[in-house]
Parts: structure tokens; sequence; C-alpha cells
């Protein structure tokens, strides 16, 4: 009998602290959740959440700013309207409509990139192209920016668009953010917060050649998924931020300890392990596949605009944490990049410039509350680039030849 009751207690025992790890997990989830990028949940949870986000985005009755694109992954819905977004007949932001050809003497330069160029968070008359507009009238800058893309979706909009309004000059906006969305093919494998969208994918062959890996899946992909959640994991093989310690494993859903001890250790490997992470410290990681194959687009994207006759300008834009550092007088994590496309010939432009040295309370009133640049923000952007550009008028309106 002692030695079943030993066994017995030490079963008991076991099924205590079990049960303690339990319940303190599943309060530290409850505690931490909110205050993270992208909350602790159930993998059922997320599929839910998914199916219902599907559901919407694929009902033509459900007016969504942006839509299903077939090349880019993902487009603005031509003639969407909101309280704060308007998308033209043309499919850029803002009402208004520009002729094929800028009029004489007029210089246009249309910026291509994601939400810190479109203007995420403010009104069409605050993002910071109809703001260089309005502060510089000979000046136009078309606004091709989309929400959540990549340098490579980028790239296949100036591709496949940039040309309709023959700008003599083509902005390429980026963030720090960008980086990770270069080797990313579904956009909840980021955060299951994001939109059920899907991206093309592309690594860099030997001798520097950028091919395609993974394309945009049909129209009828979604509708599967939308009945079968799960089949989105197929997807997960080319995706860099793909979990397979959340999918795969039967005991996540069960075990609050098991997700607290995987999304602490998804969070330190993605900072601190493995040569292919994203960052280094608190820079751009120059080894990484995502830092190359950005450099790799940025130079095609600066040929493309040059073969066809206008001038290329590759602008960062600091995000919360670049500018706490640039206005502390520190170098922002895209610091690499800049060194990089310059010792490869390009010439990039900081748009930390464009704000003054400040401490805390003044910078944050250059942001919004989802970490874009506020009214405030946009208008020291607009003012530093619209000066920027009309420094360079009489250059940029020469006609150049096509390479």
């Amino acid at each position: 009998m002692s030695g079943r009751l030993k066994v017995l207690r030490i079963a008991v025992n076991a099924a205590v602290i079990v049960v303690l790890l339990e319940a303190g997990s599943w309060l530290a989830i409850k505690v931490v959740s909110p205050k993270l990028d992208e909350p602790i949940r159930r993998t059922s949870d997320v599929f839910r959440e998914q199916t219902e986000r599907l559901t919407e985005l694929l009902d033509p009755r459900v007016p969504t700013l942006v839509t299903i694109d077939s090349i880019l992954g993902w487009r603005q819905r031509p003639g969407y309207r909101s309280a704060h977004y308007t998308i033209s007949a043309q499919g850029l932001r803002g009402s208004r409509e520009y002729p094929a050809t800028p009029p004489a003497g007029v210089l246009r330069a249309s910026a291509f990139g994601a939400s810190f160029v479109f203007g995420s968070e403010v009104d069409d008359s605050s993002a910071w192209p109809a703001l260089v507009e309005r502060e510089y009238p000979g000046v136009e800058v078309p606004n091709y920016g989309v929400g959540g893309y990549g340098v490579d979706q980028a790239f296949l909009d100036y591709v496949e668009h940039g040309e309709e309004l023959h700008p003599q000059a083509v902005i390429i906006g980026l963030t720090p953010d960008d980086l990770g969305r270069v080797v990313n093919v579904y956009r909840r494998f980021v955060s299951s917060l994001e939109p059920p969208l899907f991206k093309p994918r592309f690594r860099l062959a030997a001798g520097g050649v950028i091919t395609r890996v993974a394309a945009v899946p049909p129209a009828e992909v979604y509708r599967q998924i939308e009945r079968h959640p799960r089949d989105v994991l197929a997807y997960g093989r080319m995706d860099y931020w793909y979990k397979p310690a959340v999918y795969a494993d039967p005991l996540y859903d069960y075990s609050a300890t098991v997700r607290l001890l995987t999304a602490l250790w998804t969070r330190i490997s993605r900072r601190l392990v493995g040569s292919d992470r994203l960052y280094v410290g608190s820079f751009a990681n120059p080894r990484s596949e995502a830092f190359r194959l950005q450099v790799a687009f940025l130079e095609r994207f600066a040929d493309s605009v040059g073969a066809r006759g206008a001038r290329p300008y590759v602008v960062f834009f600091p995000d919360r944490d670049a500018l706490a550092r640039t206005t502390r007088g520190l170098p922002a994590s895209y610091q690499p990049f800049l060194d990089t496309l310059r010792a490869h010939g390009l010439t990039p432009l900081d748009a930390a410039a464009a704000f003054p040295k400040a401490g805390p309370q003044e910078t944050a009133r250059w942001l919004m509350p989802g970490g874009h640049y506020s009214p405030a923000g946009n208008r020291l952007v607009a003012v530093w680039l619209g000066r920027v550009l009309e420094a360079r008028r009489d250059s940029l309106l020469a006609p150049r030849a096509r390479r």
C-alpha cells in the first residue's frame, strides 16, 4: 500500500502542478495579450475569424477598401469612399483625376509604396502626397500607395500601371515594417489580426536574378479556404512568418502553458536566433534573405523607372521606433539599407530629415494611435519632400532619353 500511496501522491502532485501551471499561464495570457502587437489565441479562434473575414471580403455587396488582384495580391477598389478614404476611378488615393500626361510646366512625381505612402489613419487631404500638391502647385503626386504592400508588390504595381500617367519622377516609399513583407505569402501568418490576403513571393536565384516562387492563388482557393480554414497551411512552406509550433502542434489549442511558451519562444527566436532573422540588434540584418531581396527589388525598381525616362527616388519613412531614435540623433533601423544602396550607386532619401530634433512628447504629436503619421507629421514630410522636388524641377522636367 505504501508503494501505491507513493505513486498516487506523485500523480496528485503532478496534477496539481499542471493545474497551477495552466491556471497561471491562462492568467498571464489574459494580462499580456492586450499589450502585444498580436494576441495569443487558439488556432480555432484564429480560423473562425479568418472565415468571417473571408466571407466579408468575398461578398460583392460589402464595399471593402481593397479587392483581390491576381497579380498584385490586392489593390484599392476604384470608386471606394468612406469617412476618411476616397479611391478615385483611376485607383489612386483621393478624388482627383489626372490627365494621361502632365500639363506643361507641371512636375508629376508618382508615389508607390505601402501605408506610409497611402496616408493611413488620416483624411485624403492630410496625406503627404495631397499636401505636396497643395503646398507646391506646380507639383503633382499621384498616390499609388496601398496598405500592407511589400516592395515587390509596389514594383509590380509600377510595372502594371506606373506609365499610365507618364510621370517625370517616381517615388518609391518604404518604412521598416515593409522588410518582413517581401518574404511573406499570406498576411495572417505575419499576424492573425491581418486580413486574409495572399501576395506573390519571390526569391533571389544565382547571379542576383529575382524569380517568382509563389503566385497569387486563384479566386476559387479563397472560397476553398473559407470552407476549409486549415487548407491555408499549405501556403506556409514558402512563408518566413509561418509558425509550425502554433499550427502543427496538437497541444497548442488545449494547453495555455504551451501557447504561452510558444509565443515567448517565437518572439525571442525572431529577434535573437538564426542568421536569417530580420534584425540584428537595432538594425536590419544585411545577411537575411529579406534584406537582400528588398535591395534587389529597389535596384530593379530604379532601373525600370530610369529605362522609361523618369527619375527614381527611393525614400525611407521612419516609423515610431525610428523617429524615437533619429530625433535623438541616432541612426534608424534602416541605416544598413541607406549604406548598401549608396554603395550600389543609388541615392536614397531619408525622410527623418523632415523631422526636427525633439523629445517624446513632440514626437508623439507627429503620429497617430496606429503608428502612421498624423496630419502634423504628414505636413512635415510634404514640406521637406516638396522642397526636394522643387529644387530639382528643371532637371526633372528636361526630356530624358529612354534606355
